[in-house]
């Protein structure tokens, strides 16, 4: 090959390899796109079915592939109506929060998952059973909530709580098997705060939300509320109506009554899926969380397989949870799926000798263990979790 044909062979090259590099992008900006549009689609008609009203934000590999406010209602002054800013209460992705930062304590060696509780609350019930590592991963033996809850339980300090969790029965014997416990966490946030000598709360403000710049977060108790400027209105649904609920009830915990925003929660998502964080939150399929109560719910997640963030907010309880996350991960993943449509039940009566059939309470494994009871009251089955309907 002489020197002519040289040049033309690797100025051909070049021409050539010019030209893929603008079909291979456009391959990924319209995968991008489709996701998109397919999101966009598929929560504008859970909105339609009235099925979903809150914010979701979707991110992959640092761009956003989908962010989208969905109101039920197009009129503002509607309770209903939400923003792209608009700050919701997390719940139990608090939890979540808690797990990174533990992490961070530990390699400062303040706490170790090995530390039982006897450590910290030498006089709590099987405090020499029950360790750090139990209390994070759910197998302390603790129920899910207190059993007998006082009328003021969120006027209560951190100690007196502690003090009501000491008088709950346990489950199961501390590791030997694994039940969601909200007040197992409740403990774990006191150890923290004890061992750190601040509350639970200005540990994440130190630790997370000033260092990712969560300038939208905060908490209702133990720290400064300056930021706190649009918080949503939580809804339960009731025959068709939408009816308000405190942000704020009497029967809640103040530790971790922590309020954001979904771009706040996805800097703390992308902030936990690197190492040394990742092993310790998530599993093979995700890291993440979800959280709720009366009138709101909310996820939070890192997925491995799609390599994106999700994260939502609905301040309207009565939504297809699960479905969601699922039919995400499918148009993700390009899995193929369907679009939620309208039900139209029609109600059967049925006498009380059947009813009587299902009365009972029901452990569920595939729920963490929680016991679910079916009560037969003015010939209605009723639904109990944690004693409360």
């Amino acid at each position: 090959m002489n020197f002519r044909q040289l040049f033309f062979f690797v100025t051909t090259v070049f021409i050539m390899a010019c030209k893929e590099s603008p079909e291979k992008t456009n391959v990924k900006e319209d995968q991008t796109t489709y996701q998109s549009e397919k999101l966009e689609e598929y929560f504008e008609t859970l909105k339609d079915l009235k099925k979903f009203n809150g914010v979701v934000l979707v991110k992959k590999q640092n761009a956003i592939v989908h962010s989208g406010i969905y109101n039920i209602f197009e009129d503002p002054t509607n309770s209903l109506h939400v923003f792209n800013h608009s700050q919701f209460d997390i719940h139990s992705i608090s939890k979540l929060m808690a797990k990174a930062v533990f992490v961070d304590l530990e390699k400062e060696h303040i706490l170790s998952r090995t530390d039982y509780i006897a450590k910290y609350i030498p006089d709590f019930p099987k405090g020499d059973k029950i360790t750090l590592e139990h209390l994070l991963d759910n197998q302390s033996g603790l129920p899910r909530g207190l059993k007998n809850k006082p009328d003021n339980l969120i006027e209560k300090t951190p100690d007196e709580l502690i003090d009501l969790i000491k008088k709950e029965e346990f489950l199961f014997e501390p590791g030997s098997e694994t039940g969601y416990s909200n007040i197992g966490y409740q403990v774990l946030y006191y150890i923290i705060a004890k061992s750190v000598v601040m509350p639970f709360v200005a540990l994440l403000d130190k630790k997370l939300f000033k260092p990712l710049q969560m300038h939208s977060t905060g908490a209702h108790f133990y720290l400064p509320k300056e930021n706190l400027k649009s918080l949503v209105m939580n809804h339960e649904g009731e025959d068709g109506d939408f009816i308000v609920v405190p942000n704020v009830q009497s029967d809640g915990k103040n530790q971790a009554k922590i309020y954001s925003t979904v771009n706040d929660l996805i800097l703390f998502i992308e902030h936990v899926k690197n190492e040394p964080y990742a092993k310790q939150l998530g599993n093979k399929e995700r890291i993440g969380w979800s959280g709720g109560g009366d009138g709101i719910l909310s996820h939070i997640e890192y997925n491995l397989a799609g390599d994106y963030e999700l994260c939502f907010f609905s301040n309207y309880d009565e939504i297809p949870f699960g479905d969601i996350i699922k039919t995400v991960e499918k148009i993700m993943t390009n899995q193929t799926y369907t679009l939620p449509k309208a039900i139209n039940r029609k109600a059967t009566t049925l006498s009380d000798a059947v009813l009587k059939n299902y009365v009972g309470r029901y452990r569920m494994r595939e729920f963490n263990n929680n016991v679910f009871e079916f009560r037969l009251e003015e010939s209605k089955l009723v639904f109990y979790q944690d004693g409360e309907r």
